[in-house]
């Protein structure tokens, strides 16, 4: 089945997946016993642990990823001998987690705060568990226990819940809140002296709340208790002693209503313990069917409520609630991985079994329920990945999806419902690239596989050049993937045509940085299976990144447009490039073009088709969608358009795109050339990019009140675009980085020669675009014509980035854009207003002299980083200036 559905499984094992429930770690000295990480049996029951099917499988794992004897005393002996942060980086590495949300309700003996976990995974997030709260209030105020009513007590809760969820709140975004500040000042006034006494951490990313009260007295909840009951059973449980346990159900019912009305007002999900646990929960009371009051309670119709564990042995019922009741959400950690193979997959087919299965999909979600030891959170994921393949696997081959619907299912199910219902890349940033600087401890991707000989470690210098450092598969493994290799800091200073650094650079053979990979960019690669690769980033050590590293660069300008504003920048890359064929004349070798057709022929993709077909393919190994494809109007000139993604992450992408599109050509005899102008006389080629704005999953660079946005665009769109417009030239210098893109940047060639932007303009270096099925006076995101293959994605569009966050700081106005047509219906070319626009930069002179003056771009890219780009470019402009043939030797570089 794996060979059948190899695409599907690639998928799930490459998906970097969003841990949305699970708990600390504690040192590995704690009395809580290992053996629990096989078992939830406690007491005299654990003993006969290691006689359970899970406990057989679960050693054998973990003996393959350690490399040891598949025995408790060798496990034990080793984990003791590496430490818990090497284990801890193991086993993260191998879980290949995004983020993790920590419930740290449960107390264990030296059990980790969730801050420490950061070291292993790029983000973290904090349930806060409901009964915790309560019995942490209670137990905190004992000299109070005869004062305790139930409006005090709730008023307190309440009071402690909500500053957390108000100091959660503002942590990200104060300024835009600051009225909400005003309203909870009194209430911070009231709790000011509670709050001292509490970690500074607990305020911070909360992304859910949870209840426990299946453990306790069950999920029939009374919604309508009253608070005299609820006051007698607070009352109960203050009476039974010390340490205060809540197990009243009026009690727990009234707390869990009033939390519930607070996680509503603040848009928060509920996580609900469901099916089975540790042993004091009575089964019978914690099926989720139980909860019908409270789904039909009209007050919560719009909650969200997570039902964790599978439900397991509800699966059914937990399924069923999802299909008739729109609050519902599953979760399947514990059932995976404490039961048997078979079990797991049953619990799995049944909860997508009831629903349709594209609103199942986007139903579930992936947990490890991982608890005190990392062992935990690497088998909860392997297992994960094992059953939710098999059973989307069976579904394909039962004709009830096909591969593609499994495919947008995996990514549903591991990462994008949890961002989503969890709203975690609003509060932290976007996640979907994984360029943390920290990531030398968190190897993200499973052990190395049979038949891998080596690891190219990738990087891309300041003219945009692919480079890359090959590690044997073992060494990288053991050493490489945490420290990275050694790089002479004459790498970013190197020119177009010579591997040495430019004169001017101030970056020499003298100092050495390291390359870290970036584990979350490694792939096995398709056109050599015996090789993976990684892209790398340049650090000063393992964990400070350096100021010249343009994957850094980018992922900073990025976060300023998130902290600042709550934006997200997303690039679509348009990849135009010739394939060339060598050809013997007259003995002498020389690359001519693969054909002799024109734009969109037939026959020109017929003749190619084999080699797209190829291409496709890896691309989608890689996970990189492919939009569409299609001949250009140069000889042998084709085009790849592929999808928009995070800027991150389209920058990892484009670079992979070039990686396939010239090694599958190469390996059918072909050249493939991304240089601008690889001919005087025939087109040029470029890499047009189309970006947007997005926040918190919507395209907010569209406007939305004709009435009240000019151009088609939001306010804050045409703030960031004019940003964009009014550093143009300057950006050149990035965009278009060679002499030869000039070549290309020419009048009535679609390439942006003009100082101008139009809507659905070509001929302009800014078009603003409309979707398809949208009326044609909103536009949906911009394109800069004016990029080409030549440019490094990273500093290109983190130079845009520095424009648009300058156009949203200074509220910047476009000018009137060129129109699209003129009162006669016939289509507005920007060369017809030669003397009214001006040009942009003719040469790559004028564009270097442009960023040079440019104190916003130098400001924001770091003064450094620039002067070496422009040291660099200024050596291309001398080397090529009277050499007029000689960008011809740039087609076997770019």
């Amino acid at each position: 089945m794996e060979d059948k559905y190899r695409e599907l499984k690639a998928a799930v094992e490459a998906v970097s997946a969003v841990d949305a429930h699970a708990h600390n770690l504690v040192d590995v000295h704690s009395s809580f016993p290992f053996l629990r990480c096989f078992s939830e049996a406690e007491g005299d029951a654990l003993p006969f642990a290691p006689h359970t099917l899970s406990f057989k499988r679960s050693l054998r794992d973990l003996a393959a990823l350690y490399g040891c004897e598949a025995s408790m005393s060798s496990l034990e002996h080793h984990r003791e001998s590496l430490g818990l942060l090497s284990i801890s980086a193991k086993c993260f590495g191998a879980a290949n987690l995004s983020a993790i949300f920590l419930d740290d309700g449960i107390q264990f003996d030296k059990m980790n705060d969730w801050e420490w976990h950061k070291s292993f995974v790029p983000a973290v997030g904090r349930i806060l568990r409901i009964e915790h709260l309560a019995e942490t209030i209670l137990n905190d105020d004992a000299h109070r226990t005869s004062e305790w009513t139930i409006e005090l007590f709730i008023e307190e809760f309440l009071a402690r819940m909500k500053l957390y969820l108000f100091l959660n709140f503002i942590s990200w975004s104060f300024i835009a809140h600051v009225f909400v500040c005003f309203i909870f000042v009194t209430l911070c006034s009231i709790c000011f002296f509670v709050f001292l006494s509490l970690p500074c951490t607990v305020a911070e990313r909360i992304v859910a709340l949870k209840s426990i009260a299946a453990y306790r007295s069950g999920l029939e909840i009374d919604t309508e208790v009253s608070k005299s009951d609820a006051e007698k059973g607070l009352l109960e449980d203050l009476n039974a002693g010390r340490p205060v346990r809540i197990k009243n159900k009026s009690f727990i019912d009234f707390l869990f209503t009033c939390s519930l009305e607070v996680a509503l007002s603040y848009d928060l999900p509920m996580q609900i313990h469901t099916g089975f646990g540790d042993k004091d929960l009575d089964l019978q009371l914690s099926n989720p069917l139980h909860l019908r009051k409270v789904l039909e309670d009209k007050r919560f119709s719009k909650s969200k409520i997570v039902l964790l564990h599978a439900s397991y042995p509800f699966a059914k019922e937990a399924s069923y609630l999802a299909s008739v009741y729109s609050q519902i959400y599953l979760d399947f950690g514990l059932a995976v991985p404490k039961l048997s193979v078979q079990g797991m997959i049953a619990s799995m087919k049944e909860l997508l079994e009831l629903a349709p299965i594209k609103k199942a999909s986007l139903l579930v979600m992936f947990s490890s329920d991982g608890y005190a030891f990392p062992e935990t959170f690497f088998l909860g994921s392997k297992r994960a990945r094992e059953v939710v393949f098999n059973v989307l696997a069976r579904a394909c081959g039962d004709g009830d999806l096909t591969v593609s619907e499994s495919l947008e299912a995996i990514e549903d199910i591991f990462r994008r419902n949890a961002l989503q219902l969890y709203k975690f890349n609003g509060l932290v940033g976007s996640i979907e690239s994984q360029g943390v600087v920290s990531l030398n401890v968190t190897s993200k991707i499973p052990p190395y596989e049979d038949g891998v000989a080596f690891v190219r470690i990738i990087w891309v210098d300041a003219s945009a050049q692919h480079r890359c450092r090959v590690i044997p598969v073992s060494r990288f493994y053991e050493v490489v993937k945490n420290t990275g290799v050694g790089l002479t800091m004459a790498s970013m200073g190197m020119s177009s045509f010579c591997d040495g650094p430019a004169d001017g650079t101030n970056l020499t053979a003298v100092g050495e940085i390291r390359l870290i990979p970036d584990l979350s960019t490694k792939h096995r690669i398709p056109w050599a299976n015996q090789e993976e690769m990684v892209l790398g980033d340049m650090n000063i050590n393992a964990t400070e990144a350096w100021e010249y590293c343009p994957r850094n660069a980018l992922r900073r300008l990025t976060k300023i447009l998130m902290d600042e504003f709550n934006l997200t920048m997303n690039a679509g890359f348009e990849n135009e490039f010739y394939l060339l064929k060598n050809v013997t004349s007259d003995g002498k070798e020389r690359w001519v073009p693969f054909d002799k057709t024109r734009y969109c022929s037939t026959s020109a993709f017929d003749a190619a088709s084999p080699i797209f077909q190829e291409v496709n393919s890896a691309l989608k190994a890689l996970g990189i969608a492919v939009e569409q494809l299609h001949a250009e109007a140069g000889q042998g000139q084709f085009e790849i358009s592929l999808g928009h993604k995070d800027a991150n992450l389209a920058a990892d992408n484009l670079i992979y795109a070039r990686e396939v599109i010239r090694s599958i050509a190469a390996k059918h005899g072909l050249l493939a050339t991304f240089l601008p102008k690889y001919r005087l006389d025939d087109f040029g080629s470029g890499s047009h990019v189309h970006l947007s704005l997005w926040e918190s999953g919507r395209n907010v660079f569209m406007g939305s009140n004709l009435s009240k946005t000019r151009h088609g665009m939001s306010e804050l769109g045409e703030q960031f675009l004019a940003g964009v417009y009014y550093h143009l030239p300057s950006i050149f210098a990035f965009t278009a980085p060679l002499p030869n893109s000039y070549d290309r940047i020419q009048p009535n060639t679609c390439s942006g020669a003009y100082y101008c932007w139009g809507k659905e303009n070509r001929e302009a270096p800014i078009r603003t675009a409309c979707p398809p099925g949208v009326s044609a006076d909103l536009v949906s995101n911009f394109e800069i014509k004016s990029f080409d293959g030549c440019a490094n994605p990273y500093l290109a569009l983190a130079s845009i980035v520095a424009a648009g966050i300058d156009g949203l700081r200074r509220n910047l106005k476009l000018p009137e854009p060129v129109a699209s047509v003129d009162v006669c219906g016939t289509e507005t070319n920007p060369s017809d207003h030669d003397s009214e626009l001006g040009r942009m930069p003719k040469e790559l002179s004028e564009a270097v002299e442009a960023l040079s003056q440019d104190k916003v771009l130098i400001e924001f890219l770091g003064e450094k980083l620039v002067t070496a780009v422009i040291a660099i470019r200024q050596s291309d402009v001398k080397h090529f200036a009277p050499k007029s043939d000689a960008f011809k030797e740039l087609i076997y570089l770019y």
